[in-house]
């Protein structure tokens, strides 16, 4: 039997299926906003799975009644009417860090989303090993469209994916691509016809690779992943001043 571990008041829920992969399921209605009690949450749910030597696959879904993985980051942890630099840099903090390590573990991950997935619900899926999409659903990275810049590492985790001029064709209008185009760009691997069909279409991948021996994947993850994910880690205060005096830009506050 799967095994749950929640909160009441918790927005993650954890389900060990008992073969080494364990499903994380975002539940914060109404639409998954990313705030800093989120970030944190899920930080101490990576490193738990992460120092469980049973764990070695992980899928990322929403728990979400309507079909939305997640509408990206809480405004509000941006905005500088309802924040201060200091929260602003802690939230950014625990965010990079809980991207950084999704982006880097040696576990297999795959984001198995269901309906729209801009902003920050994208950048997480940029960070899973394989990434499945329901028929209804949409990728992008759209900050553009507030007036904002992508975070720098941002910029380069999806120019690492669909490569450099594709990105500038994308991030620079803020596209948000639909289903039916994601997998020629790489965003996405594969396309199901409905909500109910990513999570078992995103088992059924990661269980394939875990057929695989950990050494050598682990190796050629890390050759792969290795140089962004230590410059990104060394560069969580630097982008969150850009991030900071971006939306300090009375341009940008005025789409915020």
């Amino acid at each position: 039997q799967p095994a749950m571990a929640a909160s009441s008041s918790s927005a993650i829920s954890v389900a060990k299926e008992g073969d080494g992969v364990a499903i994380v399921t975002f539940a914060k209605e109404p639409v998954n906003t990313m705030d800093l009690s989120f970030w944190k949450e899920l930080l101490v749910v990576l490193e738990s799975l992460e120092a469980d030597k049973e764990i070695r696959g992980l899928v990322f879904q929403s728990g979400l009644k309507r079909s939305v993985y997640t509408a990206g980051l809480d405004i509000k942890e941006l905005y500088r009417h309802t924040t201060s630099q200091e929260r602003q840099l802690e939230f950014w903090t625990a965010m990079s860090k809980a991207l950084i390590k999704i982006y880097s573990t040696p576990m297999v991950t795959a984001a198995a989303i269901k309906g729209a997935c801009p902003a920050g619900g994208c950048g997480l899926a940029l960070c899973c090993d394989y990434r499945v999409i329901s028929e209804d659903g949409s990728m992008g990275l759209n900050e553009s469209q507030l007036g904002i810049l992508v975070p720098p590492y941002w910029t380069e985790l999806f120019a690492s994916v669909v490569g450099n001029h594709r990105a500038e064709l994308l991030l620079e209008p803020g596209d948000l691509v639909p289903a039916a185009r994601l997998v020629p760009t790489g965003l996405a691997d594969a396309v199901v016809p409905s909500a109910g069909d990513v999570l078992p279409a995103a088992l059924a991948e990661v269980r394939r690779w875990l057929k695989v021996p950990d050494g050598g994947r682990v190796k050629t993850k890390q050759l792969l992943r290795g140089r962004l994910a230590e410059r990104w880690a060394a560069g969580i205060e630097e982008e969150a001043a850009i991030i900071w005096a971006a939306t300090c830009d009375p341009v940008a506050t005025a789409s915020l």
